[in-house]
């Protein structure tokens, strides 16, 4: 004769081997890779902060929200501003690399070219 089926029938009893499961490990880019788009990092409408790294030589064009982020803490003695072709730089010295930060692209302090795109 056998036992009269419960509820749990379909639930296997525990072994020893299913125990020892090795843990997961969670993929750190995962979904957020396959479905993220920088289109919502770029600015809008042209616009944005434009950063020239003298250490690297890499550009970043950040947002005005991120480029806040990253304006602080830092030393700026010279911005620019940059409407199409037209370029002035502001400031107490006229200089290229007029401000001290850290450069978005290598992670390190250096004197870095901040320029207002309008």
């Amino acid at each position: 004769m056998t036992p009269p089926a419960s509820r749990f029938d379909r639930v296997r009893p525990r072994t020893a081997a299913a125990e020892s499961v090795v843990p997961v490990v969670h993929d750190a880019e995962g979904k957020r890779a396959l479905f993220s788009s920088t289109e919502a990092d770029r600015p809008v409408f042209g616009g944005g902060i434009a950063i020239d790294c003298s250490r690297c030589r890499a550009q970043t064009l950040l947002t005005p929200l991120a480029a806040l982020r990253a304006a602080f803490p830092a030393v700026h003695f010279a911005v620019g501003l940059r409407r199409g072709e037209r370029e002035t730089t502001l400031g107490l010295v006229r200089r290229r690399y007029g401000s001290w930060l850290r450069c978005p692209a290598c992670g390190r302090g250096s004197w870095v070219r901040v320029t207002v795109r309008l």
